[in-house]
């Protein structure tokens, strides 16, 4: 009994504060509404994030970064949205793959029976999914800089050759903070 109340307070006070939380948003005359989801909502498309969200498909895989900041048009978020759309059922395969074989190898590892012949089995099934899902992550960038304009496209480039640039310096930091000791 104690457990349904409790529940039932839970869910009326998060209501109150989304509606809350929307009532204050649209107080002022331009307020855009606010949307429950983080990283959904008005705009998002218009700051260059991705068709999936700021990042992508998933935390890691299938985020198309370097088209943060472009004005895209809708025509070409409808071709990159088509582009990543098609390829998601491969991606989630793979992506299935790499889960099941690091749940598999932590099973073992921690089961305390180490088999040598099913680590390599694991491991090269593991090295065989994160392979492909680094292909398809290339082959999805290479087409989507298709979609891009001759402009966007350098500005893609640019953006990373000062991120290398910015990591090969801070690669480089260590070796300098050794050499000054």
């Amino acid at each position: 009994m104690i457990a349904v109340t409790s529940r039932r307070l839970v869910a009326v006070a998060a209501g109150l504060f989304l509606s809350c939380a929307a009532l204050a948003q649209t107080a002022a005359p331009d307020a855009t509404p606010m949307s429950p989801m983080p990283g959904h909502g008005p705009g998002m498309m218009q700051h260059g994030q991705g068709p999936m969200g700021p990042h992508g498909m998933g935390r890691h895989h299938g985020g198309e970064f370097f088209l943060r900041g472009l004005k895209l048009t809708e025509e070409q978020r409808d071709k990159i949205f088509a582009i990543k759309y098609a390829q998601m059922p491969q991606e989630r395969e793979q992506h299935k793959a790499v889960a099941h074989a690091r749940r598999d190898l932590r099973q073992m590892v921690m089961s305390g029976q180490y088999d040598e012949a099913r680590v390599r089995t694991l491991s090269e099934a593991l090295g065989r999914a994160v392979t492909r899902e680094a292909q398809l992550r290339a082959q999805a960038g290479a087409k989507i800089m298709q979609v891009l304009t001759p402009e966007q496209r350098k500005q893609v480039t640019d953006r990373e050759a000062r991120r290398m640039a910015e990591l090969e310096q801070g690669e480089d930091a260590p070796a300098q903070e050794l050499a000054a000791m």
